[in-house]
Order: structure tokens, then sequence, then C-alpha cells
């Protein structure tokens, strides 16, 4: 199944609201006049402090488990 095929099958499984909220966010993709990217861009210092932390949080276990956390956003975006 190509990438188009699984976008189209995505979006004729999707309750009607869903897909409303898909063309309207894709819409002001294409008519903002600033990126609908919602991260701002890091420096190279700022990314190696975060994988910093992150590595000091695995050490001393805290952190989340994969499929849990993958579960949770699923819950969260409508996806589970």
């Amino acid at each position: 199944m190509s990438t188009m095929e699984a976008t189209m099958s995505m979006l004729e499984a999707m309750p009607e609201e869903a897909r409303l909220k898909v063309l309207e966010f894709t819409r002001k993709l294409f008519t903002s006049e600033r990126p609908a990217n919602p991260y701002m861009q890091l420096t190279s210092a700022q990314i190696l402090s975060d994988l910093e932390e992150s590595r000091r949080q695995i050490a001393h276990g805290e952190g989340l488990d994969m499929e849990a956390a993958l579960d949770n956003l699923g819950r969260k975006h409508g996806f589970v």
C-alpha cells in the first residue's frame, strides 16, 4: 500500500468531524504567512543540553515505558 493509499484509507475511516479538522489544518498550511510548525528551532547547544538531560533521566530510571507513552499519545490524539 502506498503512502497516498494509506492516507486516503485513514481519512475515509475517520469520522466527519475529524476529517474537517484535517481539512482546516491543511488549509492553514497553505494560507498561513507564518509556518504551521509549532516547534521553535533549537540551537546545537539546546539539543545537546536536552540530550544530556535525557541521558541523566534514563540513568536514574526516570524514563517512560515506550509502549505506555505511545498508548498515551494515541489516546490523547484519538488514534486509540
